[in-house]
């Protein structure tokens, strides 16, 4: 009988042997599966050529014949596209034209409208001031009447008096053949000629001591077709009565009395009145070369100017001799261009001396830019001549000395050196309004600092000691408005040592 260990080793070989025919079966069939997939597969890697072949030869044929006909279609296509597009162009540059057009013509009616509206409210506005003008100018003519009436009284008796002689004995007291004959002379001036040449401007304040002289070299012009205001600004001297006498020996002279305000209140009185082409000014302490107004007035004419101007020359009144003053020497006008006209753009006012009266003005050109003196204050010329000088387009010079200035007289403010130097200061600050409503404070800033701070201090060292701290005070405030950097003011300094002395 087997034991365990010899049944279990049969068993195991019988296994094996089953094992070994079952290997060899699968083994076979697998062969045989093998080759069927090998068949199959280049059956289909043939038919899949051929099939690929078909369809590539399909495709060549088919896109031979096909690419000619979508080229003729394509070609047709984009130009039935570009016509389309073209058409659509063309009317939508019609739309827009028209578009813009529409918008043009409607900000056409708003621009007119607002212009409109502009130009009503200015005309408003001209229609309130000239009101306050006409008001201002009745009672100014009121203020005349009431003075002519006091005037007039002390020779009420003389006229009631002459009155009766002439009633009771039948004539007319005459004045003199030669004064008739000088009346007669200039009354055929006035009346051919409505509209003077020019208008020559005199603010009268006590200076009957020179008056003559003035007026005389003013009647004497070669060119006489001119009017001559006399503005009597309240004087308590002979100058009153000089001005009457000379006012009836020449009907080109025309005299105002009123109560004194100032000069430059008494030329502006002189302004509204004057009827002249141009206008001219004269300082009744000073008096002018015979053909003074003739050479200028021909300058304007002939060069369609807005101002003309002159060499100034001096008089020494205290020591009786002729000299320049020191500020109109001739170095002074140096950089006055010559021979052409010019403006500010070619030459800063504040780089030569500044006057009203060596210069004729275009009255078209004070009007048009409201031209005026300032009132209440010394110095008032100063708002004029800027404001005239920035304002203008057309300005030319000639060396010729034709104005006579008179200093070192007693009663100028150039000569007391009192308190009336503190509107000087004043006077800058309206000079510096007028340059920014001017459009002309950035670009002659400089020159105008330059000017303001020579002056001030020139002036501070002229003035009295009693008035020296209030015009300490108001120098220092006006130069702390004016907002120096710290650029401008170093520069200042180096040029002017002086002003480190003042605590801006």
């Amino acid at each position: 009988m087997l034991n365990n260990s010899e049944l279990l080793m049969k068993l195991e070989k019988e296994f094996q042997k089953k094992y070994e025919i079952q290997k060899k079966f699968y083994e076979s069939k697998i062969k045989a599966l093998q080759a069927e997939f090998d068949y199959y597969k280049d059956k289909m890697r043939l038919e899949i050529e051929n099939k690929a072949r078909w369809v590539k030869e399909e495709i060549t044929s088919f896109y031979n014949v096909k690419c000619v006909e979508d080229t003729e279609k394509l070609k047709s296509y984009y130009e039935e596209r570009l016509t389309s597009q073209k058409n659509w162009y063309e009317k939508e540059i019609v739309r827009r034209q028209k578009e813009t057009e529409d918008w043009h013509i409607n900000n056409l009616t708003e621009k007119i409208s607002f212009i409109k509206n502009q130009y009503e409210a200015k005309i408003n506005e001209l229609e309130k001031e000239l009101k306050i003008q006409e008001e201002n100018f009745n009672t100014f003519i009121e203020e005349q009447k009431k003075i002519y009436e006091e005037q007039i009284k002390p020779f009420r008796k003389f006229i009631r008096l002459r009155n009766k002689i002439e009633k009771k004995f039948g004539f007319l007291l005459k004045t003199s053949e030669k004064e008739n004959e000088h009346s007669d002379c200039n009354s055929k001036i006035l009346n051919d000629n409505k509209i003077p040449k020019v208008s020559v401007i005199l603010p009268v304040y006590n200076v009957g001591k020179y008056l003559r002289q003035s007026l005389d070299s003013l009647i004497n012009q070669t060119l006489k077709d001119i009017e001559i205001i006399c503005v009597n600004d309240g004087s308590t001297d002979e100058s009153y009565e000089i001005l009457e006498e000379y006012k009836a020996k020449d009907n080109r002279i025309k005299v105002i009395h009123k109560s004194n305000k100032g000069t430059g209140a008494a030329r502006n009185d002189g302004l509204r009145i004057a009827q002249g082409e141009c206008i001219g000014f004269v300082d009744p302490d000073d008096w002018v070369k015979p053909s003074m107004f003739e050479r200028l007035y021909e300058e304007i004419k002939e060069k369609n100017l807005d101002i003309a101007m002159c060499m100034p020359d001096g008089y020494d009144e205290k020591n009786a001799v002729n000299a320049p003053f020191p500020y109109f020497i001739d170095e002074n006008f140096k950089n006055i261009i010559d021979n052409r006209v010019f403006n500010w753009h070619d030459l800063s006012p504040f780089q030569y001396p500044m006057c009203v009266w060596n210069k004729l003005y275009s009255k078209k050109f004070i009007d048009k830019n409201k031209i005026d003196f300032a009132e209440g204050l010394d110095f008032e010329d100063h708002k004029f001549i800027f404001g005239a000088l920035l304002a203008a387009q057309r300005v030319f010079f000639i060396r010729e000395k034709l104005y006579i200035y008179r200093f070192n007289r007693e009663g100028s403010v150039l000569t007391d050196n009192n308190r009336r130097l503190i509107d000087h200061i004043k006077i800058f600050d309206i000079v510096e309004d007028l340059m920014k409503k001017t459009n002309t404070y950035e670009v002659l800033r400089n020159d105008f600092l330059n000017y303001k701070i020579h002056n001030l201090l020139y002036y501070y060292s002229m003035i009295k000691d009693e008035y020296k701290k209030e015009y300490y005070e108001e120098m220092k405030k006006s130069l702390k408005e004016t907002n120096l950097t710290s650029k401008e003011y170093n520069m200042l300094c180096e040029k002017y040592p002086e002003l480190k002395n003042i605590s801006v």
